[in-house]
């Protein structure tokens, strides 16, 4: 019964020692966004916009961006029925990110894309509802990536 309390014990402390932070914490992001332009999809850069505000206001940062996003999503028909209405569509969400290092004065482009194919409703209602959440999960991606690899350069 001891040697189990005891291994309890020195589990629970292991692993509350190992180390884990998350990715995409705020307190130790080492740069800052000064200036932030969008163009194109008007939904996709109000995401985008939204999540990038909290990389403005940094003090100890150490490198210092402008951004320019321009975002584009598309929708289009992949199958129809025998009638010829719409079965199935493919909702794309793309962003090209251009970051100019202010520092450094360089310039880095790099292109995010994600996809995703959906069967169509008859209810248009509820079909709608699905492809604005489509649109926003798309872009929660497209930031987390996005984040990545400001991070990483």
């Amino acid at each position: 019964m001891i040697k189990k309390l005891s291994l309890l014990c020195f589990l629970i402390i292991f692993i509350n020692n190992c180390g884990f932070t998350p990715i995409y914490s705020n307190k130790d992001k080492n740069f800052v966004i000064n200036k932030i332009d969008l163009v194109g999809d008007i939904e996709v850069n109000k995401i985008l916009s939204s999540r990038l505000n909290i990389y403005k206001n940094n003090t100890d940062a150490k490198r210092f961006f402008d951004i320019v996003i321009s975002s584009k999503s598309t929708k289009a028909t992949l199958t129809k029925d025998k009638k010829g209405n719409p079965a199935q569509f493919s909702q794309s969400v793309s962003v090209n990110l251009i970051i100019t290092d202010i520092i450094n004065n360089t310039e880095i482009q790099q292109n995010f894309t994600e996809n995703s194919t959906y069967d169509s409703s008859d209810n248009k209602f509820d079909l709608k509802k699905y492809e604005n959440n489509l649109i926003k999960n798309m872009s929660e991606k497209i930031y987390s990536d996005l984040i990545l690899f400001i991070q990483t350069k």
